[in-house]
């Protein structure tokens, strides 16, 4: 394939070709995903690459591991689960408890998985362009001295960039896992940060949230492919409105029609998201859809393809 220039893009060129390396039969797909992005597109990529490159030095044969997890995932992963959905019309599973059983519960699996998400942020151009939509709208849209909180940060991406952004006051992460929490603080770790992070291992579903005087701590909340493991999407926002300050701004990160084997919550539309949000209390402030690779986003709803849905909402003045 015609790759990016790689002395202008060299950890970009590091991913690719490893993954070419294993995987010569995916060079079409990756051709698509990578001719359609402009500059900025490609420099955030080689942003997001040169952070992977360094998270691939804690794992077990590295950049390797990586690009093989990366194949698992797009083959073993999400193409059964693909097949099920346009079979049926609907997700595999609807219950949290089906998904701890069979995929939570299996920790060799888990990291496949993970390190498959992990090179599916720079890989697959919808994935992409919604951490552009973080790190290059929504991250400097906030005001100086902004508290930021993100529930769920997973591999620790969003979390690195927030501390990154040198005008915001605080960042913040909570995480129902204990074991997660700290996988997100050693990435951190690893990628350099040189701002505290407070973690928390908290459960937004514990009832106690929303009595206890904890209503209105932060300035923005990020919600980050989240909402789509969860059986009661609408009390997670809710949640998320009682923890913003009045003014106070929500990022979210919610896919429709990607069927995965612990995703419960399906959006069919990017206005299904939208309306989820706007029902609970926000005011939506901006939108941004991003169909998957190769496709417009008009066909990608049309045929019930892929989307990456961002949502800004801002809680009301009280």
């Amino acid at each position: 394939m015609n790759c990016p220039d790689q002395n202008t893009y060299p950890n970009l060129s590091k991913l690719i070709f490893e993954i070419l390396s294993l995987w010569p039969e995916h060079e079409r797909y990756l051709e698509k995903s990578f001719s359609c992005r402009d500059i900025h597109l490609l420099r955030h990529s080689e942003r997001l690459s040169a952070m992977i490159m360094r998270l691939s030095h804690t794992i077990d044969g590295g950049l390797t591991t990586l690009a093989a997890d990366y194949r698992f995932l797009c083959e073993q992963i999400v193409l059964p689960e693909e097949l099920y959905f346009r079979r049926n019309g609907r997700y595999r599973l609807t219950k949290f408890e089906d998904a701890l059983n069979t995929v939570y519960s299996d920790n060799v699996f888990m990291t496949r998985y993970m390190n498959g998400l992990l090179m599916s942020d720079v890989m697959w151009v919808n994935h992409c362009r919604g951490l552009q939509h973080y790190t290059e709208k929504f991250l400097p849209s906030l005001d100086a001295g902004s508290d930021l909180l993100e529930i769920g940060p997973g591999h620790g991406l969003l979390l690195f960039l927030a501390t990154e952004a040198s005008h915001i006051g605080s960042v913040s992460a909570w995480d129902v896992s204990q074991t997660s929490l700290a996988m997100s603080q050693h990435a951190l770790e690893t990628l350099g940060a040189t701002r505290q992070v407070k973690f928390e291992a908290r459960n937004i579903f514990d009832a106690s949230i929303l009595d206890e005087a904890r209503a209105g701590l932060f300035d923005a909340v990020v919600l980050s492919e989240v909402l789509e493991h969860l059986e009661q999407p609408e009390q997670a926002i809710r949640v998320l409105l009682h923890l913003c300050k009045p003014s106070g701004r929500v990022w979210i990160n919610v896919p429709a029609n990607s069927p995965a084997p612990d995703h419960l919550y399906l959006v069919n539309k990017p206005q299904q998201a939208e309306q989820l949000v706007r029902d609970v209390g926000f005011n939506v402030i901006d939108t941004a859809h991003f169909p998957m690779t190769g496709v417009t986003l008009d066909r990608a709803i049309k045929q019930q393809l892929t989307v990456t849905c961002i949502i800004v909402g801002e809680k009301p003045m009280q």
